[in-house]
């Protein structure tokens, strides 16, 4: 696995104030940007390089740049569009209400030049027919109910036209994008994939299940937007530090696994959201332990127990625990030049602070010239680590614990602490991911904990069991009550007292 070295685009106006989460994790993890906006700007970027003539191939590394769809006129006329409900309260004749409507929307309507939408009456049959289109595509909005401004807003990517990237729209009408919510999450989920050792199969199926052959509602984000509309500038900027890593390869399989599923497009998004989520929390987990030289990342999962139990405690320690690495490592990464050969000599020479200070800006990208510099160099590797860790638990710092959540992963019911406390949603994806037709059940519980480091069985809590921290019944009981959870979510199917079968319903469905 091959580090690579820090981007030279980046300059001291532009990038950021020193170069460590990045170096560790890439450019950038970002604890607003959810798994489904960074699944949609995935998309984004896949759309423009398909376009390109290059989807899902880097062909230089880190060298991504690309120009997203805005679709403005789609934007305004979804969320930034309160008059459509106030013409048809007023119950006016047809045209009427459209003649109304139109003038409305050319006073409001933003970050667009030519504000006429009436081409919208000869694509619909009525203003309710119009009206019903757009309330469809409300309500199937990402995060729909959320009280972003209506240039952040998303509808359900259906297809190429119903894809765009995060806009900021200012009172007088310009356009610029925004990183708060595409904050290149998504531009990082894209170059692990062009980098899997699948990216040529995987190229394939999302080509032709999303781009290609998009679902028929996505003619109706065509009806509304028109015409396609473009960035004016190019988007790049992405930096991946690994050129290969084990999780890039999972994580390309598991959606390889999920898209070759004979279901629509459309139903199969929420699974790779959600595994999308699930590797990516582990990319930064296991970044972390790299840097710190650790064990083996695991996740203690707890199947919900009425009462208080020992995994419960132990699988809230293991979260924290967990919740924990990635600032060890940032403080870790910071600390370990004072190591190098180079550091030493620095400090014993005539002017230790000013030398000292060199190689950190080389390394990190920090100190600026003009700062007042500390007495000593150990103050000012301390200074370093004390800006690193304030800045990190901003917002990487926070990736584990809100992605962990919105994935359901993680849960604080029935306990004061938070836990691995895996959903039905969660429990469900994992099946449909991880399952061929059917396996039995504890080749499930060993597969989870091969693949994803998930402990819920005896067997891979063997650890926990030797030195005491459990007994063999507790895990044993948290297995059975996972069986019990997926045979009434009908996805295990027991033939006997000794075998339990985990099935995919999608598997099961398609061979019958």
């Amino acid at each position: 696995m091959e580090i690579l070295a820090r981007p030279t685009s980046f300059d001291d106006r532009t990038g950021p104030d020193f170069w460590i989460d990045e170096a560790i994790w890439g450019h950038r993890l970002y604890d607003e940007q959810t798994p489904w906006l960074t699944f949609l700007e995935f998309m984004t970027v896949l759309l423009a390089e398909h376009r390109a003539g290059r989807p899902l191939r880097e062909e230089t590394l880190n060298s991504l740049s690309y120009r997203p769809q805005l679709q403005l006129r789609l934007r305004n006329l979804v969320f930034n569009n309160p008059h459509i409900m106030t013409v048809l309260a007023e119950d006016r004749a047809d045209e009427t209400a459209w003649t109304i409507w139109l003038a409305k929307m050319a006073e409001t309507a933003g970050g667009i030049d030519d504000k006429n939408f009436s081409y919208l009456r000869e694509r619909f049959e009525s203003f309710q027919d119009f009206a019903a289109v757009i309330g469809f595509l409300q309500g199937s909005a990402i995060e729909g109910s959320s009280n972003k401004r209506w240039s952040s807003k998303f509808v359900f990517p259906f297809g190429p036209n119903s894809l765009y990237e995060d806009a900021n729209v200012n009172p007088r009408g310009g356009v610029s994008n925004d990183r708060r919510f595409f904050a290149r999450t998504g531009e990082l989920l894209y170059l692990m994939l062009c980098r899997s050792s699948v990216a040529d199969q995987l190229r394939g199926l999302l080509v032709s299940r999303f781009l290609e052959n998009p679902a028929p509602y996505d003619s109706l984000a065509r009806a509304l937007q028109n015409e396609p509309q473009f960035s004016k500038a190019e988007r790049a900027g992405a930096y991946l530090p690994c050129s290969a890593h084990p999780v890039f390869d999972r994580l390309a399989k598991d959606w390889l696994a999920i898209l070759s599923l004979a279901i629509p497009a459309y139903d199969a998004i929420p699974h790779l959201v959600a595994m999308t989520g699930l590797n990516l929390a582990l990319y930064q987990l296991e970044r972390a332990r790299e840097v710190l030289d650790g064990e083996q990342v695991q996740l203690v999962c707890e199947i919900v127990s009425p009462r208080k139990s020992v995994v419960r405690d132990l699988s809230a320690d293991s979260y924290q625990r967990n919740n924990g690495l990635p600032q060890q490592a940032v403080e870790r990464f910071v600390r370990q030049v004072t190591e190098q050969e180079e550091w030493i000599s620095a400090v014993a020479s005539d002017d230790p602070v000013l030398n000292a200070a060199d190689i950190l800006k080389g390394a990190y990208g920090w100190p600026d010239t003009d700062d007042d510099l500390p007495p000593d160099p150990n103050a000012l590797i301390d200074q370093l680590a004390g800006r690193a860790v304030s800045r990190h638990k901003q917002h990487i710092g926070k990736i584990h614990m809100t992605w962990a959540r919105a994935i359901g992963l993680s849960s604080r019911r029935s306990s004061r602490r938070v836990r691995y406390a895996p959903t039905d949603r969660l429990l469900k994806t994992l099946v449909v991911c991880c399952v061929g037709k059917r396996l039995e059940f504890r080749d499930f519980l060993a597969l989870l904990h091969d693949r994803y480091g998930i402990i819920i069985g005896d067997a891979q809590a063997r650890t926990f069991i030797a030195r005491g921290d459990a007994d063999q019944e507790d895990f044993s009981d948290n297995a059975r009550r996972l069986e019990e959870r997926l045979a009434s979510l009908g996805l295990l199917k027991r033939l006997s007292d000794s075998c339990a079968y985990v099935e995919n319903p999608f598997e099961r469905d398609q061979a019958a």
